[in-house]
């Protein structure tokens, strides 16, 4: 029989904190809109247990994840390779978490740190003292309405698919619900100064009012190269509500189509891939390329363009000024190395990616495993940077500027992913 428990906590920042996920603002937070929450799954099949915990941050780094999962490990007993953090990406949340990232520098905030810990592994704790008797259903709908390509969103990819794990008391009442879509939670842009969980916060508050004691989970997909910029109609509080509105309509449809599954055991495993680096430009070629589109740029506002193509646009400049300071960062290297986490819930597969992968990874890996059903999770234990793949001939956008991994990155993260749902069916 497998048990399970959930559990729901507040990690909301002081006011003050330095925010993340813009580089242009530079004041620091003056309110709270809506609280900041980190939620707790955990799954045991006989003596294995396995734990999801997702997290309302732009992202976490090694350092961070590790010393959270040897925490939770000490108090629980479930090794590192059974726990898997995976973080929204808002970008109204607090810095401190996200360092040795060119795009957003941010600096250590040690007691944020040392006090987020302390919560979420002692709700690590907490839940092993809740779990019960459960019955796990998977269901799948469409986030249309949500999020597009950002550069390209006629002919861009994106992966719309929301994939929904509903875990029931056996008198099917929900405790818990996880749901996994791509698509960056930046209805709010770099002026607001208000903590905010986005639209993945609206749309749990909408949920949690239809099922009261769920917790509702949201694990972020293949969302590098997804986002808001061509479906939200303002950068408003108001929108935000109204994205969260469409995001819960579509999770709730897939609670209403989800089929039971057995589950005959839980499992985790981690597996290194290694990321090679591109060729950075020479630092006069990367200053042509940036005076280049600052004058373009430039251009653009005096003919009054629309704002969604002005934006792309503005992060490319941007995009631009960090390439510069990457090509120092990395100089002298040809690769990184990272962890890809599988995680197994009976015949269900959850892959987790140090970083953010772009639709095509994802739409790959789905077509290449199937019948398998999959979860790809972005922004995973661990954030290395964006995972384009290119396609030749095509204009440079934003993420290939301030990635600093060549395609052949995503290419083995997909072709590592694929080998390991593949390896565990």
């Amino acid at each position: 029989m497998i048990q399970a428990a959930s559990v729901e906590i507040d990690i909301t920042p002081p006011i003050g904190v330095m925010m993340a996920g813009y580089g242009a603002r530079q004041d620091a937070s003056r309110g709270i809109h809506d609280p900041l929450k980190a939620q707790v799954l955990q799954i045991k099949s006989g003596d294995d247990s396995v734990l999801i915990i997702t997290l309302d941050l732009l992202a976490v780094q090694t350092q961070f994840s590790d010393e959270l999962r040897a925490a939770i490990s000490h108090a629980t007993g479930i090794p590192r390779s059974h726990i898997l953090l995976a973080c929204s990406h808002t970008h109204s949340g607090p810095q401190g978490f996200n360092l040795d990232d060119a795009i957003f520098a941010e600096k250590r905030d040690d007691a944020l740190q040392a006090i987020s810990l302390r919560k979420i592994s002692g709700a690590c704790r907490w839940a092993g003292t809740l779990l019960q008797p459960a019955k796990l259903s998977l269901g799948f709908s469409r986030g249309d309405g949500v999020g597009l390509n950002r550069n390209d969103p006629l002919a861009g990819a994106s992966d719309q698919q929301v994939s929904v794990l509903r875990v029931d008391d056996l008198n099917g009442k929900a405790l818990a619900i996880l749901y996994n879509y791509g698509c960056h939670p930046t209805v709010m842009g770099a002026d607001n100064l208000l903590i905010s969980a986005d639209y993945p916060g609206a749309a749990r508050a909408i949920l949690q009012g239809v099922f009261p004691g769920a917790v509702i989970h949201f694990a972020n997909s293949a969302a590098g190269d997804v986002s808001t910029r061509f479906t939200r109609r303002s950068a408003t509080f108001a929108e935000v509500e109204r994205i969260g509105q469409i995001m819960a309509g579509a999770v709730l449809q897939a609670m209403n189509n989800a089929e039971a599954f057995e589950v005959d055991f839980v499992s985790g495993h981690l597996e290194c891939v290694d990321l090679p680096l591109k060729v950075f430009p020479s630092v006069d070629e990367i200053r042509e390329i940036s005076q280049s589109l600052k004058e373009e740029l430039a251009r653009m506002r005096a003919a009054q363009a629309p704002a969604a193509e002005m934006r792309k646009l503005v992060t490319k400049a941007e995009g631009a000024e960090i390439l510069l300071q990457q090509s120092e960062q990395y100089a002298g290297k040809v690769e990184l190395q990272a962890e890809l986490q599988r995680m197994r819930i009976g015949p269900l597969t959850l892959i987790g990616v140090p970083g953010e992968p772009f639709s095509r990874t994802s739409l790959d890996i789905k077509e290449q495993t199937k019948p398998a059903h999959v979860m790809l999770i972005g922004y995973a234990n661990d954030c290395k940077g964006y995972f384009p793949e290119t396609a030749p001939g095509l204009p440079s956008t934003y993420e290939n500027y301030v990635s600093p991994f060549s395609s052949d990155a995503a290419l083995n993260i997909k072709s590592t992913a694929i080998k390991l749902i593949k390896d565990s069916q």
